[in-house]
């Protein structure tokens, strides 16, 4: 073997044995996870508490949770409602009898004032249709003006002096309703009436005369205090035809009044307090 080649060998024999080293002995740098590593050990991981012990835990959070209330229906609570927006009428005429003693003055005579008073009685064929009868006695006073003018200017004043009248009437009650007065609710109605009848004057007793026929219209109120009460205000204008005395002429007489009164109602009890 010559020089050269054997210089060659030697250099390739240090070479080779790392190699084989490496191979065969050396250390293998990639670990592989092992089924133990790769799980959780059972010293840092806390068991699962057993069935038994979490299903009161489940009950405890049921019981703490309230259930939501039901929701009544919307009927029930109409039902319960004690507020109507239309509600029936709580006064009740039908088939009551009326009884109102009345006071009255004259609103429209300047000179001669009527002062009077009366008593009505009204049947009730329902809430808002009554018959009524008026009966009413007056009595005449002069103001100053009469004897102003008497005095100064040697004035006449022919007037009708009526004594007493007995009027029928028809009355119609359109109007109802509520109002607040001292902290407490009245109930109150309107209503309209006209009728027929005679009035008897201070010339009625001479011959060939009598009494005068009349007619009235008027508008009232009645303010109901109690079931069996009422207060009653109506202004009504009676219609005659007199012959003043000293005077030629007859004249067609309006005497206006303005009435008040107290309102008793037979029997005692509406019926329609229910309603409220």
């Amino acid at each position: 073997m010559n020089r050269p080649t054997l210089l060659l060998a030697l250099c390739l024999v240090p070479s080779l044995a790392p190699a084989q080293s490496q191979e065969g002995m050396g250390l293998d740098l990639t670990k592989e996870e092992s089924p133990a590593a790769s799980s959780p050990s059972s010293e840092d991981t806390p068991a699962a508490p057993p069935a038994e012990e979490a299903a009161p835990a489940v009950a405890a959070t049921a019981e703490e949770t309230p259930e939501p209330e039901p929701i009544a229906p919307l009927t029930d609570i109409t039902q319960e409602d004690r507020v109507k927006s239309v509600q029936r009428k709580v006064y009740r005429k039908k088939g009551r009898f009326e009884l109102t003693p009345l006071v009255s003055i004259s609103v429209n005579d300047p000179f001669y004032s009527k002062v009077g008073a009366s008593l009505r009685g009204a049947w009730y064929l329902a809430d808002t249709l009554a018959i009524a009868g008026r009966a009413s006695v007056m009595q005449v006073v002069p103001s100053d003006d009469v004897r102003t003018a008497k005095r100064t200017f040697n004035s006449k004043i022919y007037n009708s002096v009526p004594e007493w009248s007995a009027m029928g009437d028809l009355e119609w009650s359109p109007l109802y309703g509520k109002v607040a007065f001292l902290n407490s609710i009245l109930h109150f109605d309107g209503y309209l009436l006209a009728g027929a009848g005679v009035v008897r004057t201070e010339t009625s007793a001479l011959p060939d005369r009598g009494l005068n026929p009349a007619a009235d219209l008027g508008l009232g109120m009645r303010f109901v205090a109690k079931d069996y009460l009422a207060v009653n205000v109506a202004l009504i204008n009676t219609s005659y035809v007199d012959q003043p005395l000293g005077s030629s002429k007859g004249a067609i007489q309006n005497m206006m009044t303005l009435n008040a009164g107290i309102s008793l109602f037979l029997p005692f009890s509406s019926t329609g307090r229910d309603a409220e």
